[in-house]
């Protein structure tokens, strides 16, 4: 990843560009995806590229080629016009002084004004392609790498996350935390396998519970009201909320609820995303307005509808 001046957060490649790319393996790979987790999961979506590489038990050097290798590609699809991209926008330009000898004034522009002063070179241009990195690269004061992981990204990420429920992904999360359990010899401060196991039970456990005490006397799913109790499936109102009862849904629905890409207001009304298009409205059954098939708990749906305007600001 080559350290270059210019716009940190610039980015190209849309959201949709990204969930393009995360469905793609033969570009994101494990790998990949697991760089990604790692960024998503860390504060500001920034880490530093050594930590990651040390995570995933990798040479930083192996880890920096393979984000290379998924860049080139990233690129060449972005080329070939099949991930959607953000309009092109202008260079911006800026310029800098020379060194210069008393006497050696000139008048130049300067935001459309004109100005006597030292002489300058030529603006230069900073631009950036939107394959150049999967990951923007600021250096830190020992010179190692942080890597940032883009908005739109992010946000993508987010997205495929939470609709295919976070519940295996917790159970993950408690398996990195035990250096052993990836065949590894675990340091002194390591878990042993015997409180992994404990935590990975009680997580078990407290899903099952969440799921029996979620189901109601006439279940449904709060959107289309299937009612086929194999297919309901309840999900938290917020990320890793277990603790109350949560809506049932039908499998499409439920995902479309956990990624915030639909939502109910207080008198029990849908909300519809608008990064979901007509066609995808039209294919997931989605009617704006259209009353809830259940009731629901008003005050913890807040909660969700908060993230799911959010969600939706950022898009406008």
């Amino acid at each position: 990843m080559a350290r270059r001046k210019g716009l940190k957060q610039w980015d190209a490649i849309t959201r949709e560009g990204w969930l393009l790319l995360m469905g793609n393996p033969a570009v994101m790979t494990r790998l990949m995806m697991e760089i990604f987790d790692r960024l998503y999961h860390s504060v500001d979506h920034m880490d530093n590229g050594k930590n990651i590489a040390a995570a995933l038990h990798m040479e930083y050097r192996a880890l920096n080629s393979a984000v290379g290798w998924a860049g080139g590609k990233i690129r060449e699809l972005v080329e070939q016009g099949r991930i959607p991209v953000y309009p092109e926008k202008p260079a911006k330009k800026r310029t800098r002084k020379k060194k210069w000898d008393a006497g050696s004034y000139e008048t130049y522009t300067l935001d459309g004004e004109k100005v006597t002063g030292a002489a300058l070179e030529e603006p230069e241009t900073y631009d950036r392609a939107p394959w150049e990195y999967v990951f923007d690269g600021t250096e830190g004061e020992d010179g190692a790498y942080y890597w940032i992981l883009k908005p739109e990204a992010a946000s993508a990420y987010r997205e495929i996350r939470t609709a295919k429920g976070t519940f295996s992904l917790e159970v993950r999360h408690i398996l990195e935390e035990d250096e052993s359990s990836a065949g590894t010899e675990g340091s002194l401060f390591a878990h042993p396998a015997t409180v992994t196991v404990s935590r990975i039970r009680r997580e078990l456990e407290e899903e099952e519970s969440f799921q029996r005490k979620s189901m109601v006397e006439d279940p449904c799913c709060l959107v289309c009201g299937a009612r086929r109790i194999s297919l309901l499936k309840a999900f938290p109102y917020e990320e890793g909320d277990t603790r109350t009862k949560g809506p049932l849904f039908c499998p499409t629905h439920g995902a479309l609820f956990s990624a915030h890409l639909i939502s109910f207001t207080n008198k029990g009304e849908l909300l519809v995303s608008p990064a979901l298009s007509e066609k995808e409205r039209e294919l997931f059954h989605l009617e704006p307005g259209e009353l809830a098939k259940a009731p629901f708990k008003h005050r913890r749906m807040a909660i969700h509808r908060k993230i799911f305007n959010q969600e939706a600001r950022k898009l406008k």
